[in-house]
């Protein structure tokens, strides 16, 4: 069990984390530096590809974090007493999906990153209207939906 502090402190974490992939642009590169998430502002030439491989930075890592992030974000929606913080969380959790659908266009050619950023899209539907909070999507008309602009 968490003490008050380390729940604050992981609660604040997740926030941070959240508004950070909320962030992300189309085309923009993304890596995990010191366990949180960090932005390039450059995503492009030979500085950014050797700082990358230095950190050994890479795709499958960062949608490992985001997915860890966002699936924490429902799991605590789901815990969490507090009706501030979880009012806050889940702002946090549906404003990703700005962020969530760059990622998708920026790795479109790689289909499991696609069909990841997909399944938490979805997991993050169920949330919008709902007042409970259900971590399996049930469905792909939210997908179609997003996709159709609806």
């Amino acid at each position: 069990m968490m003490t008050p502090v380390r729940e604050e402190q992981f609660v604040d974490q997740l926030l941070t984390s959240l508004k950070i992939i909320s962030m992300i642009k189309e085309g923009q590169k993304v890596c995990v530096r010191n366990g949180l998430l960090t932005l390039e502002p450059r995503s492009s030439g030979l500085v950014v590809a050797i700082k990358r491989w230095i950190h050994n930075d890479n795709r499958q890592v960062t949608i490992q974090y985001v997915k860890n992030i966002i699936t924490s974000g429902l799991d605590v929606l789901r815990i969490h007493g507090d009706p501030t913080i979880i009012e806050k969380l889940k702002q946090g959790i549906i404003a990703a999906t700005i962020g969530l659908n760059c990622l998708s266009i920026t790795y479109s050619e790689d289909a499991t990153v696609t069909a990841t950023v997909e399944v938490l899209i979805e997991r993050i539907d169920l949330i919008k209207n709902s007042k409970r909070i259900d971590s399996t999507p049930h469905s792909s008309s939210s997908n179609e939906q997003r996709r159709s602009g609806k």
